[in-house]
């Protein structure tokens, strides 16, 4: 029998979202050093299910099985990742990457940790060895904040644009132009813009094929639309994703060029 589970836990991300955006952030540094040293994401992306395995966070193994696939991992490699030891289907620097990974989330006797340290080395140079550590530890940072905040796995089809808002960031980063919609901690679109004057100019949208379906694009829409409009900017919606969600949001006409607002 399935026992009674609360659902009265804060959603820490949520709560305390300046202290999300600056892990939102670390990843996204650690992603860009794992590219810098060679390391791809699709090897990234076995560390981050492995360790979220280990963890037992659901919310993550449910975001990041997808993000592997897309990555160009294998269903079978997937099935069988938490046996990675008894199969030759990963490559020698995959096997180190995991080896490590498991030992930053468990953090096991001095002796094993060597062990595995030391067949790490064997195919990682030290730049990748740090950065499979990060990697694994940030995993392990979002895992924790999924599952104490408890973070809900849906069935796909069952999952609203609702339920997607609540299980999302979206945060401005104004070194790339762009607003950018983050799942699980992983970057799964953006809109970027450029600034002319007080013009807030929308120029094209884009969401990861990976995470369709969750009502994302509207989600970073809004809430690039409402940053906007606080910032007392006024918007030029030449992306057309944008400009079919302001059609449909009359609300922020007043701001807008070519709705209240003529130029």
């Amino acid at each position: 029998m399935k026992p009674d589970v609360p659902h009265d836990r804060v959603w820490i991300d949520k709560q305390t979202p300046t202290a999300f955006r600056a892990l939102v952030k670390v990843a996204s540094e650690v992603r860009a050093a794992a590219a810098a040293v060679g390391l791809d994401r699709k090897l990234i992306e076995l560390v981050n299910l492995r360790v979220s395995q280990i963890s037992g966070c659901a919310f993550c193994l449910d975001t990041h099985q997808r993000a592997a696939l897309a990555a160009g991992n294998t269903e079978q490699e997937l099935a069988v990742l938490s046996a990675w030891r008894r199969t030759e289907l990963y490559s020698p620097m995959e096997q180190a990457a995991l080896a490590l990974a498991e030992v930053t989330a468990t953090l096991p006797d001095e002796h094993t940790m060597d062990r595995e340290y030391a067949f790490a080395r064997k195919h990682l140079t030290d730049d990748q060895l740090s950065v499979v550590v990060w990697a694994a530890t940030t995993i392990g940072a979002f895992n924790r904040v999924s599952i104490l905040s408890r973070h809900p796995v849906r069935a796909s089809k069952e999952k609203s644009t609702m339920t997607a808002a609540a299980e999302s960031t979206v945060v401005r980063n104004d070194e790339k132009h762009r607003y950018e919609v983050f799942y699980g901690g992983e970057l799964a679109g953006f809109a970027e813009y450029e600034e002319r004057d007080d013009e807030t100019v929308f120029t094209h949208t884009e969401i990861d094929g990976a995470f369709s379906g969750k009502g994302l694009g509207s989600t970073l829409a809004k809430h690039a639309i409402e940053d906007t409009v606080e910032r007392g900017r006024v918007i030029r919606p030449l992306c057309p994703f944008i400009k079919a969600y302001l059609d449909k949001h009359p609300q922020y006409d007043a701001q807008v060029i070519g709705k209240g607002i003529s130029r």
